[in-house]
């Protein structure tokens, strides 16, 4: 039988109507399985919200399915019957009631739940060993059937003093996500030379039009050092006349500084620019100038000084690390504002479910039916001009909200997102529902660059929290939000320097300045915002980046070919998203998916090893081009009477037959994937000697420095 779309009734005038069907259920169960209730303990369980019952939907028609009853002194459960009616047993109706009774007792508090089942009950025994208990204690039962009773208890996902201490003697990486105050903007000073950009028609005009539009937009300030309109005035013919210095008398300033404090700075500053590097214009007043405005901003803690001059440019390095004042080109500050974006708009469709997006309405709905917090209600329901960006997403069964997710991004140069994931648990995909909208919406938010993420924590959605604790997100103790940052693109030894700058300035995390040479087992150090070091495994470090995918040298992975076909339901890189009546597999919304190939190629997949899929052309009808990049986490090779496509939420394929000559297939499970934004083509391919004799008709085995290529290739159209 199909799995049946599962309503949990809470509502007390619900729960009345369907009084007959579930005292009949408990009466011919009495003499087994649940013991006699008299008729009052069950309206009583009504009127004190200790009876929740399961109702199947069938196109409309709503049949009663089962019921929990539950009881206990806070904060200890204890479940006294479930009971399932016998057209809906073994479809999963009493896993979705006390999955639903778990997820409202953690959420309201509880921190454990118990059953007292015969010793005689196997299945009994099985379904609660299945969901999480564990047998605690055992006792006699009552004298006339000589029973033994098995204590089973189950700890559930909520804070507590106990959770607490376990964080703080387990302590996790503080990223140490950086917040600014409401209408705070960070501060950028400017050289002459980005202003006479901006007044003059010159090569850069365009870029500096486009900052100071962004100043004016509020997104950052713009501020200049008293040295700048000195300078102005020194060089200008007749000051009360010149209408570019009368203009620059009119921007804003950055505090005035201690003079002598300005002039030790600015000195050393000299020497490192100009001295040390024998730099042009070493000895000049102009060179004397330009450090005292970059000491003007350093002392000012300004987030950078936008310049286009080499010599400082040059040592931005040795300044940030000695002043921690940043050193920037105007286009480098504008990549710092992804240009916006939208998520498309396109129902997809699963096997008994559809995805999509929801409005203001329907999400403040669902999420008040949940029980969320008004506050939090409030805040992800904001009408969508308050946001650079927001991404709501449902996924419905039978038109009925099961799961939602939103991400909004406020706009500015170092913004944090906010998301919010919730699911119905008593739904047998909540896990994949889930999965599928963490990472759908943390891909979504590092699309356009970099980005902090704040998820925030709900209780009694335990599947949610330990989903992103596994995705990286890390929450601490007496936080209410789990953290991370999301880099939405591989690094490799060619892009490691540009996107350590971006996380830098737009998150705070400080990373090497160079990929090193390492092994995931290996550590790297890493200055969390907070201004703490931190030395990290390599391994958890991608995780806490991800998506992302550390190419270091000598971290070499593998190229495979893949069926048109299966890459549009596999890696979701069709072209042309499915038409609305064509049901995609679960693997497509799952975060880890299955490639199947001959076992020929085992020793090539490693685990942790980049996999980079080649969508094969063959009769034309794909691209023939590299179009997504994994990672590999396990490889085995299965017998193919062992391996089942459709039980496999992992898989795609609908047999293994033609997958080898052989009895068995190699299956390997991969995450972390990253579409290419410009597919790399097969010449492309060649050039960089990655095809291998047989032109990617097998496995292709790739040096860390090829696949540094393809990935720079692949991501040449992005802004790093």
């Amino acid at each position: 039988m199909k799995r049946p779309v599962v309503i949990i009734e809470r509502d007390a005038g619900a729960l009345t109507s369907l009084l007959p069907e579930i005292r009949a259920l408990a009466d011919s169960e009495k003499d087994t399985a649940l013991g006699f209730l008299p008729a009052k303990a069950f309206e009583d369980a009504i009127g004190r919200g200790r009876l929740i019952a399961a109702v199947v939907d069938d196109r409309g028609s709503r049949s009663f399915a089962g019921y929990l009853l539950h009881s206990g002194v806070f904060p200890n459960a204890k479940v006294q019957q479930i009971a399932v009616a016998s057209p809906f047993r073994t479809v999963g109706v009493a896993s979705s009631l006390l999955k639903a009774l778990v997820s409202e007792l953690e959420r309201i508090g509880f921190l454990s739940i118990r059953a007292d089942i015969a010793s005689d009950l196997s299945n009994a025994v099985a379904f609660y060993t299945k969901n999480g208990f564990e047998p605690v204690l055992e006792r006699a039962g009552g004298k006339a059937r000589g029973r033994k009773i098995i204590v089973h208890s189950r700890q559930l996902d909520t804070d507590s003093l106990f959770s607490f201490a376990a964080a703080q003697t387990n302590p996790q990486t503080d990223l140490g996500i950086r917040h600014r105050n409401p209408g705070e903007v960070p501060v950028f000073a400017f050289d002459l030379n980005v202003y006479f950009d901006l007044v003059k028609q010159r090569n850069q005009s365009e870029f500096a039009r486009r900052l100071f539009g962004e100043a004016l937009g509020h997104t950052i300030r713009l501020a200049i050092a008293d040295e700048f309109v000195s300078e102005l005035r020194r060089t200008s013919n007749s000051p009360s006349a010149d209408p570019i210095l009368q203009m620059a008398l009119q921007l804003p300033r950055l505090p005035k500084p201690d003079a002598s404090a300005l002039g030790q700075v600015a000195d050393q500053i000299y020497d490192i620019v100009f001295v040390q590097r024998n730099a042009k214009g070493v000895g000049t007043d102009q060179a004397k100038s330009d450090a005292k405005h970059l000491a003007h901003a350093a002392i000012s803690r300004a987030s950078a000084f936008i310049t286009r001059d080499g010599p400082i440019l040059n040592a931005r390095n040795e300044l940030l690390s000695t002043f921690g004042i940043d050193i920037a080109t105007v286009e480098e500050v504008l990549d710092l504002l992804p240009e916006p974006f939208s998520s498309p708009s396109i129902a997809l469709h699963g096997e008994g479910f559809e995805l999509g997006p929801a409005d203001n309405a329907q999400l403040s709905t669902y999420l008040t039916e949940m029980g969320v917090p008004t506050p939090i209600i409030s805040e992800f329901t904001k009408p969508e001009s308050s946001v650079e960006f927001i991404q709501r997403e449902a996924i419905r069964c039978d038109g009925r909200i099961v799961a939602a997710g939103v991400i909004q991004i406020p706009r500015g140069v170092d913004p944090t997102a906010r998301m919010i994931v919730h699911v119905r648990h008593e739904h047998h995909d909540a896990e994949l529902f889930a999965d599928h909208l963490l990472s759908t919406l943390t891909r979504t938010s590092s699309r356009g660059a970099p980005v902090a993420i704040e998820l925030i924590h709900l209780a009694g959605q335990s599947v949610v929290n330990k989903l992103a604790a596994a995705r990286g997100f890390q929450r601490h103790a007496n936080s209410s939000t789990f953290s991370k940052i999301a880099v939405g693109r591989p690094c490799s030894v060619s892009t490691w320097p540009a996107v350590v700058q971006q996380v830098r300035r737009r998150t705070g995390l400080v990373l090497p300045d160079t990929l090193p040479i390492t092994s995931a087992g290996n550590e790297i150090d890493i200055q969390t915002p907070k201004g703490t070091t931190a030395r990290i495994n390599a391994a958890v470090l991608e995780d806490l980046l991800s998506p992302t995918l550390l190419v270091w040298p000598g971290r070499d992975g593998v190229i495979v070919p893949i069926t048109r076909a299966y890459a549009d339901e596999l890696l979701g890189t069709a072209i042309q998203p499915n038409l609305a009546f064509i049901a995609s597999r679960d693997a497509a919304f799952l975060s880890l998916r299955g490639y199947v190939n001959t076992p020929q190629a085992a020793k090539k997949m490693r685990a942790g090893a980049p996999i980079i899929f080649y969508e094969s052309k063959r009769k034309n009808n794909g691209r023939g081009a590299a179009v997504a990049v994994a990672r590999v986490v396990n490889s085995i090779v299965v017998p193919k009477s062992q391996l089942n496509p459709k039980s496999d939420k992992r898989l795609v394929i609908d047999n293994a037959d033609g997958f080898s000559a052989s009895g068995d297939v190699l299956l390997t499970t991969f995450d972390n994937l990253m579409t290419f934004p410009t597919p790399v083509a097969f010449d492309t391919l060649k050039r960089f000697d990655a095809v291998g004799p047989t032109n990617l008709v097998s496995a292709v085995s790739l040096s860390s420095e090829k696949i540094d290529s393809i990935l720079t290739c692949g991501w040449s159209s992005g802004k790093i």
